[in-house]
């Protein structure tokens, strides 16, 4: 039964116990309003769709960060990403209690993420977080939030982020050349079995000596930590070809049992400087080719270069000019991304496969996504109708 008071304000609080509920309270301004929402309260606990709102006002968003990070990002898939996007947030919002953070607000900060430079897709998944934190506070916790989640009232940016971008023939040596010059055989080796099975890099990294059957040529990709894949699958078997073989016989075999025994950090750091190595080797290789045509034999042609790379003197204008052209107008290995080798991949094997057969290589479970990596040339096109 609700009780009720007026203050000394002229104001008038309502007062609510009853067994097997916390007690509730609230002021305003006329006995009306307080006896409405009395009402209100009393009827939801009569019909069990009571929830306390006042756990919203108390908890900011960082101590449900904090709970979130115990209980729920052990079992993901992506936490390592999710960990950085809660930092993001809590920098952002984890001041504020739950119930204080409005959708004008969170517009407010995705205007100023995008005005930073920050893509659209980093600013997405920041949203996307802050969401899935007030869907788990809601739906998991049952913490009342009196205007719901508020990422459901804001627009999203628009994303253009399906690429194109595949591997040349002439990149692809660039890049392995470079790969030879790791410390470790597993940057290159990565990255021809990716062009070759069109694994994720999560899933090559994931592979075990025990799932390979060379004299069936099949192996059998999992997802991160050896758990289901991106797709939910619990494995996928793939078909490895000569070159893929060949690669998995090559390579030592590691005590740890993986195939590729090193992290995706190092192989991303790999990745990286082999990309950067073997542009800058190519630009170089144009570059002397060009000064050869103005002229420098041999021994100028190397002193521009190490002027270029170790800056002990000024390289000649000349070659400064012909430099930024070059790297003006020369886009080899540029903008390239370990998962375009799915793509490159992905279009190699479409030229051999039907597409049920590619889809169950790849993993994709519609044709629709699929084709988002498949790139054929037009010239290739042309000379099967030829």
């Amino acid at each position: 039964m609700a009780i009720f008071y007026q203050r000394e304000n002229g104001g008038w609080q309502a007062r609510i116990r009853r067994k097997g509920f916390p007690p509730q309270s609230k002021t305003f301004l006329n006995k009306t309003d307080a006896v409405a929402w009395a009402r209100k309260i009393e009827r939801e606990m009569d019909t069990e769709s009571f929830l306390p709102s006042d756990e919203a006002a108390r908890m900011t968003l960082e101590e449900l960060s904090k709970r979130y990070r115990g209980e729920k990002l052990p079992k993901l898939r992506a936490r390592d990403r999710d960990k950085y996007l809660l930092v993001r947030v809590e920098e952002a919002f984890g001041r504020y209690a739950l119930s204080m953070i409005t959708p004008a607000m969170l517009s407010e900060y995705r205007d100023r993420r995008l005005r930073e430079d920050a893509a659209p897709q980093t600013v997405v998944h920041e949203l996307g977080m802050i969401s899935r934190l007030y869907n788990t506070a809601i739906k998991d916790w049952k913490i009342k939030i009196p205007r719901g989640n508020p990422v459901a009232e804001v627009k999203k940016p628009s994303l253009a982020n399906e690429r194109d971008r595949t591997l040349e023939v002439v990149e692809e040596k660039l890049l392995l050349d470079a790969l030879e010059q790791c410390k470790t055989v597993w940057p290159r080796a990565a990255v021809v079995l990716a062009l070759e099975t069109a694994g994720r890099m999560s899933e090559l990294l994931a592979l075990r000596w025990s799932e390979v059957d060379l004299k069936t040529r099949v192996a059998r990709l999992r997802g991160v930590d050896g758990g289901v894949t991106k797709n939910g699958d619990a494995y996928r078997d793939v078909p490895l070809t000569s070159r893929a073989a060949a690669q998995l016989k090559d390579l030592p075999r590691s005590t740890t049992g993986r195939v590729l025994p090193i992290t995706p950090n190092a192989l991303k750091l790999s990745w990286s400087r082999a990309l950067a190595s073997a542009r800058r080797a190519h630009i170089h290789r144009r570059l002397c080719a060009q000064l050869a045509k103005r002229g420098f034999d041999e021994v100028a042609q190397a002193g521009e270069v190490r002027a270029l790379i170790y800056k002990k003197r000024k390289p000649q204008p000349m070659t400064l000019k012909l430099l930024e052209k070059l790297e003006k107008e020369d886009r080899t290995l540029l903008d390239l991304h370990f998962h375009d080798l799915r793509h490159v991949a992905t279009t190699m094997l479409a030229a051999q496969l039907e597409m049920h057969e590619l889809m169950k290589v790849t993993g994709h479970k519609s044709a629709r996504l699929v084709l988002r990596y498949y790139h054929p040339k037009a010239a290739d096109l042309a000379l099967k109708l030829a």
